[in-house]
């Protein structure tokens, strides 16, 4: 405890030292605990259901029609649920929108029809009332839901009452069974309600394979592998497929089959190798930030040489020194994490402006007991690695030269050395990173450059889902949506409107086969599958679509009129190329009917979800009169803010429907910006990272240099006695610089090489060893170097002989 009070005197004596010292490591050490944050609530943390790890998705898959991983028919899950002993529960559920009516106040829900048996598998029972029993997914019985927490709390207050009480979802009566506890959630946090799944005989025949609308969740058993569960899936496949010829080609050719998946891993593969870039690159800068407070306790430990020679000469042991030593470290590194939390909790803050929402389990991201044993792991590990070289360097001190003046020579040499080390390390790490940072930014600006196939300057988008009670033909439908863009079209600014089942960059996807009379495929070769839109003839303007052959939809292609679509140039250069589109046929059902529909022009390919996407999947647009959905997407584009024109889209769907939900309305820059935080985030982070590595190198090689000039005063004041010019001093002290400046160049693009694969999978366009950025980064570090060594190289040109003789 002495030693503890001794050490914060010591350090409340020199608060410039403790300040620098204490904010560099709150830096670092917090910028790694936000980022471990987001790590641990994404990869690490189990889900709010027991057992968590035995969870798997078990859904179908084309590899060779590039669908890793696409739904899973009615049929397929009961084979699998009946079939595959490696599973203890299964369940199958499928995305709903809902709309909630009641005290006139329309509001859509985002929900799951699901099988009885999800909260079974899931091991998560109601905390008021119950949930689904198979009565309730019996055909005919009554509809009930079970609702969120969240949903309780916001639409019904909280109120037990609610149980048993019916209200009214897409205008019609359902019965509350039951809500869920506070914390629940599945598969994310913004499911607010459940409804029961019930199974027509249709829905369980073999007709309904290749209907893949749903998802499918398997317990295993304790003891059962995935890899167990996948080759019982792959018999009930062959066992399908000889009882089934008419369907065994098509699976063949795709390369159908079922796909066992873990769920974490499932969830969290397109964002894991981001994550750990981003805190490799964290990490990097915490090691150059502890190396530089190393540094500075080396420094201060010279200047404190007699004061130990003292303490030795008194009696005082080397372990004595060395745990005087340490417990002052340990309180610099105790006291940088401490303010560590307070950045790591700004940083946050940041991080949720980058788009942390937009990661699985964002939403989790919080400073929890796991968070704050790693950051007091941080301090930990950092205080005796960086805090125990210093110390056991000074006390490793001569005291008898110590306290000599002339005895300043081999344990200078010493600390030098350690603190050249410790420089090196830095200036590679910073290398690592600005590298990285470079090849991001490089990466990232060639992915904004890229045309996504349409104009989405002066759009704004707004979605619908009507409910099948009161829209239950296709005429109602096509009705709503004219009625609206009637209205519309009286609105000043608005240049153009429309319609469409699938908008780019947004949570609708819609994909199934075709086959066409026209298109000759070779032997096993999979039937073509495309991503299937409604649109109606304002979409071509509204959304700003290129029209390369042919024509757009227009007021002639009503729903008694020939059948038409339009499709893109994936679709023509897959199977048309050379050839002329224009009246080629596509098969494709209709209601109950397969039909033929007669192509009529070709539009640009646009980019589904990225720019960095690689469109493989061709597009086939229908017209909206002949192939109406009820979930669809108002698309309005004016020459002024975008962003104005959202009240005139609600006020005309209130005024044609008032209790018909308007939801997600944004503007399409925002949802592309939405989609691009993936690759914005570790730019902007590692950009930073990167900035607050040169920094610190910069720091670092300045500490190391004037320390060098004040060890080597004398040497130069007989240099200069002796005839050396202020310019040859100066090149002394420069070429020690760039000596660091070279090794930890080399060490870093080293480094670099050996990690390069990893970002590699982080870049658009851009090679992971692209020379001229491999080059760049040790330039930049080469001239940031040269400006902190120039003012040490300065100071030992004005050192005057006569003075440095006389000192010494």
């Amino acid at each position: 405890m002495g030693d503890l009070r001794y050490a914060v005197r010591q350090l409340l004596r020199s608060p410039g030292f403790t300040f620098v010292a204490v904010a560099t490591l709150a830096l670092c050490i917090g910028a790694n605990t936000a980022i471990f944050s987001v790590i641990n609530a994404i990869l690490l943390k189990p889900y709010p259901w027991p057992g968590s790890e035995r969870l798997v998705y078990a859904n179908n898959s084309y590899p060779v029609m590039g669908l890793i991983d696409a739904g899973v028919s009615i049929p397929d899950y009961l084979d699998r649920h009946d079939g595959v002993t490696s599973f203890e529960d299964s369940a199958l559920f499928s995305y709903q929108s809902l709309n909630l009516d009641g005290d006139g106040r329309p509001e859509r829900l985002s929900a799951l029809g699901v099988t009885p048996s999800l909260f079974t598998t899931l091991q998560s029972p109601a905390a008021l009332g119950r949930t689904f029993t198979a009565d309730d997914a019996k055909p005919g019985a009554p509809a009930t839901v079970v609702l969120s927490d969240a949903l309780w709390h916001s639409r019904f207050g909280g109120d037990p009452a609610v149980v048993g009480r019916e209200i009214r979802l897409d205008d019609r009566p359902v019965t509350v069974v039951g809500v869920m506890p506070a914390g629940f959630y599945f598969p994310n946090a913004s499911i607010q309600a459940w409804t029961a799944y019930a199974f027509t005989p249709l829905d369980r025949s073999d007709a309904e394979r290749g209907h893949e609308h749903a998802g499918m969740i398997a317990r295993l058993k304790p003891g059962a592998t995935a890899a167990a569960a996948q080759r019982e899936i792959d018999l009930i496949q062959a066992r399908n497929a000889a009882r089934l010829p008419e369907k065994a080609y098509f699976w063949k050719a795709s390369g159908f089959t079922g796909r066992v998946s873990g769920f974490l891993e499932h969830n969290v593969e397109d964002v894991r190798t981001m994550l750990l870039v981003i805190q490799a690159g964290v990490a990097a800068a915490l090691l150059i930030g502890c190396a530089n407070v190393a540094g500075l306790l080396l420094a201060r430990s010279v200047g404190r040489q007699k004061e130990l020679a003292i303490r030795t000469a008194l009696g005082a042991t080397r372990g004595r020194l060395l745990r005087l030593l340490m417990i002052e470290g340990g309180v610099l590194f105790a006291a940088g994490a401490a303010a560590g939390l307070l950045v790591a909790a700004w940083g946050l803050t940041a991080l949720r402006a980058l788009g942390l929402a937009h990661l699985p389990r964002g939403f989790d991201v919080r400073l929890d007991p796991a968070v704050f044993t790693f950051t007091l792991g941080c301090a930990v590990v950092t205080g005796l690695l960086f805090g125990g070289l210093p110390a056991w360097a000074a006390s490793r001190h001569n005291p008898s030269a110590s306290l000599k003046e002339a005895g300043r020579g081999s344990a200078g040499r010493r600390t030098q050395r350690l603190r050249s080390i410790l420089v090196v390390t830095e200036v590679a790490l910073a290398v690592m990173l600005v590298s990285t940072a470079g090849l991001l930014v490089k990466s990232f600006v060639r992915m904004q450059r890229v045309d996504p196939g349409f104009r989405p300057g002066g759009v704004v988008v707004g979605q619908v889902a009507l409910p099948s009670g009161r829209y239950d033909t296709p005429a109602k439908i096509t009705a709503f949506d004219q009625a609206v863009q009637g209205r519309l079209a009286a609105v000043p600014g608005i240049t153009a409107a429309g319609s469409t089942s699938f908008l780019p960059f947004s949570d609708t996807y819609d994909a199934g086969s075709y086959t066409s009379p026209d298109i000759k495929l070779a032997p096993d070769e999979a039937e073509p599958h495309a991503l299937i839109r409604s649109a109606d003839p304002g979409y071509l303007k509204a959304l700003g679509l290129t029209l390369q052959q042919g024509r757009w939809f227009d007021e002639t292609d009503t729903a008694a009129a020939a059948p038409v679509v339009v499709i893109d140039r994936l679709l023509v250069d897959r199977y048309w190329k050379g050839e002329n589109p224009i009246g080629k046929r596509i098969s494709r059902r209709r209601g109950d009917q397969k039909v033929l529909w007669t192509v009529i022009g070709v539009v640009a390919a646009v980019k589904t979800s990225s720019l960095a996407e690689h469109s493989r999947k061709e597009s086939i647009y229908f017209p909206m009169t002949q192939a109406p959905e009820p979930d669809f997407m108002f698309v309005l584009r004016t020459t002024g803010n975008p962003a104005i024109l959202a009240p005139a889209l609600r006020a005309a769907v209130a005024a044609v429907d008032p209790v018909q939900p308007l939801f997600n309305v944004s503007t399409m820059e925002e949802k592309m910006a939405d989609a691009a935080e993936p690759q914005r985030a570790p730019v902007v982070l590692l950009s930073a990272f990167g900035g607050i590595a040169i920094v610190l190198a910069m720091l670092g090689i300045y500490g190391v240099l004037a320390y060098s000039v004040a060890q080597r005063t004398p040497e130069f004041g007989i240099r200069m006695a002796l005839g050396s010019s202020p310019g040859q001093i100066a090149a002394l002290v420069l070429r020690a610089g760039a000596a660091l400046i070279g090794l930890g160049a080399a060490a870093g693009l080293a480094g670099y090489i050996v990690l390069s694969r990893l970002v590699a999978s982080l870049l658009f366009d851009t090679a992971a060893l692209d020379p001229a950025t491999l080059a760049s980064a040790p330039l930049l570090l080469a001239l940031v170097a040269l400006a902190a060594s120039l003012l040490p190289a300065l100071r030992a040109t004005r050192i005057q002989p006569i003075v440095a003789l006389r000192g010494e």
